[in-house]
């Protein structure tokens, strides 16, 4: 009957906290370790199978982690300035918060990643795979997001000022208020985007593709809209249907 009693009270009992990775060698660091104490500063992780590392809050400024295994890798208020994480895989990871100033991602593998309010000033993003990846609240000032794919990105509310995504796909993605004012966003796919007051003034959108997207309250003073299409597009505004008439107008006089 004791026996019994005290199988009943166990099964009641709240689950055990996750603990978390154990706790890493520094020297030689492995995946699912417990390595934020850690400073690789400098170091180059190259190429090493790091996945499921914590990193949160280290010291990475400069790191080489390029063509590094980072699935699920944890660099939450990480200092990555200037760090190099070019073909990484880094579907998963979480960078929330992270200072990610100059840093360079080229062509690594981002699906779903986490990127919330990072601080993403002067970052190349050039040819990543990002789909499903959130950028809510980052700022990204002078980003490079050239032939990214994008799709099905989240980014509410972020600064994309003056930063390029030429030839970007961006299906489905959510950037509703985001300031894309001065962006070179030449030949980008926003097809089927939700773009809910968006500021595109003064952005260089030739020949992009506003496809069956969302653009209620979205602004376009002064943007180049040079044989940008807009087909299907939802709520367009009146500012950008009067510049399309002008537009089609002039070719139809020449």
């Amino acid at each position: 009957m004791g026996r019994r009693l005290l199988l009943v009270l166990l099964a009641l009992l709240p689950p055990a906290a996750d603990a978390g990775p154990d706790r890493g060698d520094c020297a030689v660091p492995a995946p699912r370790t417990d390595l934020s104490h850690c400073s690789f500063a400098g170091m180059s992780l190259a190429g090493r199978d790091l996945a499921g590392a914590r990193f949160a809050q280290a010291q990475l400024e400069n790191a080489d982690f390029r063509g590094a295994i980072l699935t699920g890798a944890d660099f939450r208020g990480a200092n990555l300035k200037w760090a190099h994480l070019n073909g990484a895989d880094l579907r998963d990871a979480d960078f929330t918060g992270a200072d990610l100033f100059h840093t360079t991602f080229d062509g690594a593998r981002m699906e779903r990643a986490r990127l919330n309010n990072a601080f993403m000033f002067g970052t190349n993003l050039i040819q990543v795979q990002a789909a499903g990846a959130d950028f809510t609240g980052a700022y990204l000032k002078d980003v490079l997001f050239d032939e990214a794919d994008m799709s099905a990105t989240r980014c509410h509310g972020c600064f994309l000022r003056s930063g390029g995504m030429a030839g970007a796909r961006l299906h489905g993605a959510d950037f509703s208020g985001s300031d894309m004012t001065g962006l070179d966003a030449e030949a980008t796919d926003f097809s089927g985007a939700r773009l809910v007051g968006v500021r595109f003034n003064s952005a260089i959108l030739r020949y992009a593709r506003f496809r069956d997207a969302d653009l209620a309250r979205a602004e376009f003073t002064h943007a180049d809209l040079t044989n940008t299409e807009f087909g299907g597009a939802k709520n367009l505004p009146p500012s950008v249907a009067e510049a399309l008439m002008r537009y089609f107008g002039a070719e139809e006089r020449r």
